[in-house]
């Protein structure tokens, strides 16, 4: 049996719809999951029922995070907020975590990764990161604009492998202060962190750029959702 691998998204609550860009699902498919999209809801209950039907978790990209949610007033930068989808994914990377599901956060989903676990944001890298690099950019969505150094012995290492890689990058916002228990395993060189991960849990893994843009032109970043599948197949063995 192919492991499930749920898929948050994003919710318009202006227009009334949930969606999801194909890419997340091709990705996980191609690497031998069955993506399903889970859509914002409210009560724990619900939260819960969505993990029972999953075997792994991906955290997608999407619009900044209420600082209030570490504990920040609003920077003048701060860009749309959805608070439906902030009170839905927090609760559930919590859960996940206490399960030790596989998570995979991607952009928007490294940061509420972080803030799920403790951790803080910069809320505006441009006002914040002395001489930053361009980290919203204009060019196609497979196209890798800057450099990342990934962190030598830790798990983003051993699935693409330690030292510079390239990478996409779709951002204002990035992770800041990483809590106890996890630690950043890539960084840009204006030091802005592109990947956390925890030491604690079995795959939790957070990535600022987007690799389900990019898996289908470079073969390196197959190895992610390959990783993440794996990941999930394992986690169904040890229920």
């Amino acid at each position: 049996m192919k492991p499930i691998i749920g898929i948050t998204c994003y919710h318009d609550y202006s227009a009334g719809v949930h969606r999801q860009n194909d890419t997340y699902i091709s990705a996980i498919n191609k690497a031998g999951g069955i993506p399903i999209l889970l859509p914002c809801l409210k009560s724990e209950s619900d939260i819960l029922q969505h993990l029972n039907i999953i075997n792994g978790l991906v955290v997608s990209g999407g619009p900044d995070a209420d600082p209030v949610y570490f504990g920040e007033e609003p920077h003048p930068a701060l860009g749309n907020i959805h608070p439906t989808m902030d009170a839905y994914e927090i609760p559930l990377i919590q859960e996940a975590l206490k399960r030790d599901m596989p998570i995979l956060g991607i952009c928007r989903g490294e940061q509420m990764l972080n803030i799920a676990v403790g951790g803080t944001l910069i809320q505006d890298i441009p006002a914040s990161i002395k001489s930053p690099l361009k980290h919203r950019q204009d060019a196609p969505r497979h196209y890798m604009t800057h450099s990342a150094t990934v962190t030598a012995n830790t798990k983003l290492a051993q699935i693409l492998g330690p030292g510079m890689l390239r990478v996409n990058s779709f951002h204002h916002q990035s992770v800041k202060d990483v809590p106890s228990g996890f630690v950043i395993s890539a960084s840009a060189p204006d030091g802005v962190i592109e990947a956390i991960e925890s030491v604690q849990h079995t795959f939790a893994l957070g990535l600022q750029w987007h690799p389900e843009g990019m898996w289908n032109v470079e073969d390196n970043y197959d190895a992610l959702f390959n990783a993440l599948v794996g990941a999930s197949i394992n986690y169904v063995r040890r229920r």
